[in-house]
C-alpha cells in the first residue's frame, strides 16, 4: 500500500485495528464476489484457505507497525525507509541462493544504506546524539514485509486463483486482527471519525483491491524480489506525493537521500537483469 495512503489513514485518528479490520473485510468481500462472478460459486480449496491465514498474519504484523508509526514518523522519511524493502528481499535471495551476486546489486545494497543513514543522520538532533527512536523503529516494516514476500513467493499453491488467495487473505487478515480490536479498541468506546473521513477508508479498500490482484500475480509468476521492484516505481510519486498533500518534513538531506536511493534501486533492477 503506499505510503500516502497509509499516512492518510493515521490521520484520520482512526483505532489501527479498526482500520486493518474494516480494510480487510472490505477487500475479503469485494474479492470474493469477484471471484464468483467470474467462476460462479465455487469453494476455496483448503490450500488456499491455508496460504491465505499466513499471508494475512505475516502481513498484519508490519502494517499494523506502519499505520501506527505513520503518526510519529512524516510521511515523506516513512516511504523512503519502507523503500529499503527490495534490498532486504535481495540479501535474503542471496542468502538462500535464490539470486546469484553481482556487484550492481551488492552496490545498490551499499547506496540503500548509506541512504537511510544519510536519512536517519540528518534528523533534528541525530547528530547531537539525539537519536530518533521512531524512525530507527520504522526500519522493521520492511524487514517484515521481506518475510511476507518471502512466503508470498515460496509457498503459493500452484493452481491458486489470484481472486481467490486475494479474498482468503484479507478475510483472514480481519479475522486475525478482531480479537484485539474487541479486547482493546470496542466499537462505540474509541473516539469515531467523522463520516466523510470513511471515505478515506473506502478509498484505501478501493486501491488495495487492485493492488492485491497486482501483487498476487507478480509473486507467484516473478517472485518476491522482482515484485519488490514496483518501489522503484512508486518512491518517488510516494515522497512527492506525501511532500505536496502533508506538507512538512521536506529538506536538503531528505531529497538528497532519495535521489540515493533512486541510484540503488536503479543498480539492484539493472544488476539483477544482467
Amino acid at each position: 500500500m503506499p505510503e500516502t495512503v497509509v499516512s492518510a489513514v493515521a490521520d484520520i485518528k482512526m483505532p489501527v485495528t479498526h482500520t486493518i479490520f474494516w480494510t480487510g473485510l472490505g477487500v475479503g468481500v469485494i474479492m470474493l464476489a469477484l471471484s464468483r462472478w467470474r467462476q460462479g460459486f465455487k469453494a476455496i480449496p483448503r490450500d488456499v484457505m491455508i496460504y491465505g491465514a499466513v499471508c494475512a498474519f505475516l502481513l498484519n504484523v508490519p502494517f499494523g507497525i506502519n499505520l501506527f508509526l505513520a503518526s510519529y514518523v512524516p510521511p515523506t522519511e516513512l516511504a523512503i525507509i519502507i523503500t529499503l524493502s527490495p534490498f532486504f528481499n535481495y540479501l535474503y535471495a542471496l542468502l538462500t541462493k535464490t539470486e546469484q551476486a553481482t556487484s550492481r546489486g551488492l552496490l545498490a545494497i551499499v547506496f540503500g544504506f548509506v541512504s537511510t543513514l544519510v536519512l536517519i543522520l540528518s534528523r533534528e538532533g541525530s547528530l547531537s546524539g539525539q537519536v530518533n527512536w521512531w524512525l530507527l523503529a520504522s526500519i522493521s516494516v520492511p524487514l517484515l514485509y521481506t518475510a511476507y514476500n518471502a512466503y508470498g513467493a515460496r509457498c503459493a499453491p500452484a493452481s491458486s486463483d489470484t481472486m481467490q488467495i486475494g479474498a482468503a487473505e484479507s478475510l483472514f487478515s480481519a479475522l486475525w486482527i478482531l480479537p484485539l480490536m474487541l479486547l482493546f479498541e470496542m466499537p462505540g468506546q474509541t473516539s469515531q471519525p467523522a463520516p466523510w473521513q470513511y471515505g478515506i477508508l473506502l478509498a484505501v479498500t478501493l486501491m488495495w483491491v487492485l493492488e492485491r490482484l497486482a501483487y498476487f500475480t507478480l509473486i507467484r509468476e516473478k517472485g518476491a524480489v522482482y515484485t519488490g521492484q514496483a518501489t522503484y516505481v512508486s518512491t518517488p510519486f510516494a515522497v512527492i506525493i506525501s511532500a505536496i498533500t502533508f506538507g512538512g518534513g521536506t529538506d536538503v538531506w531528505l531529497w538528497l537521500s532519495l535521489a540515493l536511493l533512486m541510484v540503488a534501486l536503479w543498480l539492484n533492477n539493472t544488476g539483477r537483469r544482467a
